[in-house]
């Protein structure tokens, strides 16, 4: 007989770091990028622990690919948010 390892609602908010009732939000409205998808063990919500460690893996190595293209885009220039300074203005600021 194979036995597995679940986790209850109450641990796998001390996994990841949320509320129990902030999990429920995000099931109720299915957003399983903010936590990992559940399977049903009678009327209770159970998450296998390799799935969960997989979705952990999953969100750290799309974590790494977002900041690389941050890094990236960091290179870029900016323009300036806001009203320009009169020095920054085409004309040279004069009137």
């Amino acid at each position: 007989m194979v036995h597995k390892r679940f986790y209850t609602i109450q641990e796998l908010a001390i996994i990841i770091g949320k509320t129990v009732a902030s999990i429920h939000g995000h099931l109720s409205r299915k957003q399983y990028d903010a936590v990992p998808p559940p399977m049903k063990l009678g009327r209770r919500l159970a998450w296998l622990d390799d799935a969960v460690d997989a979705w952990i893996a999953d969100k750290a190595a799309r974590a790494g690919e977002k900041a690389a293209a941050q890094r990236n885009l960091a290179t870029l220039p900016t323009r300036g948010r806001g009203r320009p300074r009169k020095s920054e203005r085409k004309n040279g600021g004069e009137r």
